[in-house]
């Protein structure tokens, strides 16, 4: 489908009434999904079924069932760094037709497993069982164990606590320090290429931290690392049975099912990963089996395509009616708009205007509405919602029903609107037919939030080849890189008036 044609429906449905579509025969089937204990409604879109029907064709007609299924085969998808996409073979090595790399996968899980395992014994600290986990990582060797671990919490193992360390701001650090002893402190640094500037410089932190209160004999035993460069963390310092290796395919916002995941392996427990694993698996299922039109997957992405390449929408709001899901808007952020926030298309060309990812944001619903939900109901800018609803919070509570209803009134309320009465009849006037999609979980279990994420990661990819960009490089978070490292060496040489100004200002220029 051409950017035309997109917008060509995108034309026709806007002079139609949201009421006349809503009504249209046939169509609740069609926009309603379920899967691995999630189901979508995606009747609130602004979607007929000539309209969906000629998504499904062009999802059909990039061959996109195909290829997301050799992805999970390991073929080469990320074209400029010339890799497969492994995440799918960390949740099940046996899906790769590369028997050799499988069983490489097969024997890292077996070591992160037996090491989480062995995290209560005393001597996994030289004579201490581990009390306090700390992770130190930043993007995704940081967003997605941290959402997870938060979204887990029922499910923590007992006497352990688990923090994330991923800013240069020393008070991060200091906070996850406060009150730890250093005995029972294990320190897991969690880095792709293990050179990140941030990653290392807590890392060393951290070290001089333990150096400080046990000396340097206390330090092996207390690191141990994830990351597809075992020979630099071999120079860091680390012990080589301390170093869990994941293979350069495993991308960093995709990288908490393999050694990535280790606080979460140490922090819920082996049991309770291997069924967020099982959760993720059971959507891989059904994403490589389900026909496009009865395929969350496929919905999700070619909705989101469509708000945002055929209606021109920018952004969409995540509003997780959960307290325990309050991180998944910003683990989302960075999984798609550092996937698809791109400007070429995977062959280099360039790519026609609203023709990659959206902004996304969002947070906890409740407090969303009390926030940002006046301009999603009256402000100029139309901004699709996705609601987050938990069906069975397995606890009987008042608050809780109130809760379910306010989410169920928030779509309601964007959808139908209210003509406006009395004096201040422009001021209370709600225009409605703005859009959003419902997404459920029967109750939050490692399970199905394995499937939420697993879904979403499959969303980006199959987004990814619909625009036909590359969702698996992100060299536009290299140049920044690049420029502090020069400002730290005191070479200003090609920075602008201002940014001399600013590394004066802040006591970095050393001219």
């Amino acid at each position: 489908m051409t950017p035309e044609q997109l917008k060509a429906h995108a034309a026709r449905l806007r002079d139609l009434a949201f009421t006349d579509i809503l009504a249209e025969t046939g169509r609740d089937a069609a926009l309603q999904f379920s899967a691995a204990g999630l189901g979508l409604d995606a009747r609130r879109q602004r979607i007929d079924l000539r309209a969906w029907r000629a998504l499904c064709d062009w999802a059909d007609a990039v061959d996109a069932p195909a290829r997301l299924a050799a992805l999970y085969g390991g073929a080469i998808v990320n074209g400029t760094e010339n890799r497969p996409a492994l995440h799918p073979a960390c949740r099940k090595a046996n899906r790769l037709s590369d028997e050799g790399l499988a069983d490489v996968l097969t024997h890292t899980r077996a070591r992160t497993a037996a090491f989480a395992e062995a995290c209560d014994a005393p001597g996994i600290l030289g004579g201490h069982p581990v009390r306090r986990v700390v992770n130190i990582g930043i993007g995704g060797s940081d967003l997605g164990p941290r959402f997870v671990y938060d979204a887990l919490k029922a499910f923590r193992r007992d006497s352990m606590q688990v923090w994330f360390v991923s800013n240069l701001d020393p008070a991060d650090l200091d906070d996850a320090l406060e009150g730890a002893d250093p005995r029972e402190t294990l320190f897991l640094v969690v880095s792709k290429s293990f050179s990140t500037q941030e990653t290392l410089m807590n890392a060393r932190a951290a070290r001089t931290w333990v150096a400080e209160h046990l000396g340097e004999v206390g330090i092996s035993a207390r690191f141990a690392a994830a990351t597809a460069r075992p020979d630099h963390a071999r120079d860091f310092g680390l012990q080589e049975d301390r170093i869990f290796p994941f293979p350069d395919g495993v991308g960093g916002r995709f990288s908490l099912w393999s050694a990535a995941g280790l606080a979460l392996e140490v922090g819920l427990g082996c049991k309770v990963f291997d069924r967020l694993l099982a959760g993720a698996c059971a959507m891989d299922d059904h994403a490589v089996t389900a026909p496009i039109n009865q395929n969350m997957a496929f919905a999700k992405a070619l909705i989101d395509v469509f708000n945002r390449s055929g209606r021109g929408r920018s952004s969409r709001c995540v509003a997780a009616y959960s307290s325990r899901l309050e991180r998944l808007a910003a683990y989302l952020q960075q999984l798609e708009m550092e996937s698809l926030g791109k400007s070429v298309t995977a062959e280099g060309g360039g790519l026609p205007d609203n023709y990659s990812g959206a902004l996304v944001w969002g947070g906890r619903g409740s407090d969303l509405q009390h926030s940002v939900f006046q301009w999603l109901h009256q402000g100029q800018d139309e901004t699709p919602v996705d609601f987050i609803a938990i069906a069975d919070h397995e606890r009987v509570d008042d608050r809780i029903k109130a809760l379910n209803a306010n989410l169920a009134a928030q779509g309601a309320a964007l959808s139908h609107g209210r003509a406006g009465e009395g004096e201040c009849a422009a001021h209370k006037a709600i225009v409605g037919g703005r859009v959003s999609t419902t997404l459920v979980m029967k109750s939050l279990t490692p399970e199905t939030l394995g499937a939420l994420i697993a879904l979403h990661e499959h969303k980006v990819y199959i987004e990814g080849l619909l625009f036909g960009v590359n969702p698996f490089d992100q060299w536009g978070v290299e140049l920044g890189k690049a420029l502090a490292r020069d400002i730290l060496s005191g070479d200003m040489t090609g920075f602008d008036g201002p940014a001399r100004d600013l590394a004066r200002q802040l006591s970095l220029d050393q001219s």
